[in-house]
């Protein structure tokens, strides 16, 4: 204090005690995909509504793992879209209906291009069926039913002609008018859109990068569509993986979701796995099933395991109990449908062998410590200040603890944690304060092992 006390008195002096804040909760999922919304930045939403609110109608179907996560209870979605430009749309060209013009007429007769709104092959298959009217009236209009045959979805648009097309097809989810091109009476028939491409590794790349800035992401999932080319998957897969690593050495770990072909054999499933070896990846069969997986895990306590945990929004999933070995002895998730359990996730594990909750502890973990260094950042210069971070790191390990996150060791011997706090000379001159943490992950038990003595 610059001044003391000239006449007897008290003089009091008034210190706030530095307290960590909260950690973001756990289970934030970051995605990338295709969204109709795509303007090259990040939208963030933590219900279903508010996604198609701020996405699109049209990224319902383009990104579906969107909604399997948030049904499973994802504590917040983030959403990377790909970049502009990204992919192929799917589209058809309908011709003209000629006995739409006045016999003899003259100029430029226009039928309509229809275009997916959404980039990407998640569109192609999508079907229209325009059937003309026999109106009462004798005035020329049409329907226009559109399906897509992948989620069931149809829609049915009334009374159209050629003045309304654009703007009744502006109501759809699925599909739109492309105006750069003539606009007239399309000829009844049923068409199917064709077309659509998926992105490069080089834009699923892009859209991981705006990641980065996301610092309370803690797991990624990469919505690749097109499977065709294992080699191209493998190296969108690779790249969430290194995303994953690059975060970890900022203390913002993470853990990358994938998922097998649609019409991938066990062996091909399992020999993916083995190029995607990682304790910060997972790799979830069959296909279709990925997004809710991430839903269910970001759903549960960091220190909870999936295993034999029911994952929701899924049909009916049948694999063979040695299918399920096989995949599991890949390091493969497996998610079936078994009587009176509904839709599980058979094992939760990374593909190097790992329990998933093991990872997400320890990634819960460095965010801690991370979240209570940065406070004490500029007050080390002292044994005090050492000896206060080291508490402030005790009481929150201690609460980890209390969680159940982590645990002594099952003979007692060992505790669920260790701290350490010091400097020597050297690190003092040059400004560094170095923490040793061990902590040990609680791990499921998956495998109960019985022995029955029938007594005579």
């Amino acid at each position: 204090m610059a001044t003391g006390l000239i006449i007897p008195g008290v003089q009091v002096s008034v210190v706030k005690e530095v307290l960590p804040q909260q950690l973001t909760p756990s289970g934030v999922l970051g995605i990338t995909g295709f969204i109709e919304a795509a303007n090259g930045k990040v939208l963030r939403a933590s219900s279903w509504s508010r996604f198609l609110e701020i996405a699109g109608r049209a990224s319902g179907f383009s990104l579906p793992e969107a909604r399997q996560a948030l049904d499973n209870g994802v504590s917040e979605l983030v959403v990377s879209p790909l970049p502009a430009g990204a992919g192929a749309t799917a589209t058809i060209a309908v011709a003209a209906d000629p006995s739409k013009f006045p016999s003899g007429s003259t100029g430029e007769k226009f039928g309509a291009t229809f275009v997916a709104r959404v980039p990407g092959p998640w569109a192609n298959g999508i079907t229209l069926k325009i059937e003309y009217r026999n109106n009462i009236d004798k005035s020329v209009s049409f329907d226009v039913e559109v399906t897509h045959p992948a989620s069931g979805a149809t829609e049915v648009l009334r009374n159209i002609n050629s003045a309304s097309l654009t703007s009744t097809l502006d109501t759809s989810s699925l599909v739109r008018v492309d105006t750069t091109k003539g606009v007239g009476w399309p000829l009844a028939g049923t068409y199917t859109l064709a077309g659509g491409k998926d992105a490069s590794p080089d834009d699923y790349a892009t859209a991981l990068g705006r990641l980065r800035n996301e610092p309370d992401v803690d797991m990624v999932l990469a919505a690749v569509q097109d499977f065709t080319d294992l080699a191209k998957v493998t190296k969108i897969h690779g790249d969430v993986i290194s995303h994953c690593n690059l975060m970890a050495g900022e203390s913002k770990g993470r853990i990358g979701f994938g998922q097998v072909a649609p019409a991938g054999t066990v062996a091909e499933n399992t020999q993916l796995a083995t190029n995607l070896v990682s304790d910060r990846f997972v790799l979830v069969a069959p296909h279709g099933t990925v997004g809710a997986v991430a839903g269910l895990v970001g759903s549960l306590p960091s220190h909870h395991s999936p295993t034999f945990k029911r994952v929701a929004g899924l049909d009916e999933k049948t694999l063979s109990v040695e299918d399920q070995k096989s995949l599991l002895r890949g390091n493969v998730v497996p998610v079936v449908t078994e009587r009176g359990r509904g839709t599980i996730v058979v094992r939760g594990l990374t593909t190097d062998g790992d329990q998933i909750n093991v990872r997400r502890v320890a990634d819960r973990a460095v965010r801690t410590l991370k979240m209570v260094g940065e406070l004490f950042i500029g007050l080390l210069n002292n044994a005090d200040g050492r000896s206060a971070l080291k508490q402030k790191l005790v009481e929150a390990l201690v609460q980890m603890q209390k969680d159940g996150a982590i645990v002594p060791s099952t003979d007692g011997k060992d505790p669920a944690f260790k701290v350490e706090v010091y400097s020597s000379q050297q690190d003092f001159a040059q400004g560094i304060v170095r923490v040793n943490m061990a902590v040990r992950p609680v791990r499921a038990i998956d495998y109960i092992y019985a022995t029955i003595t029938v007594q005579v």
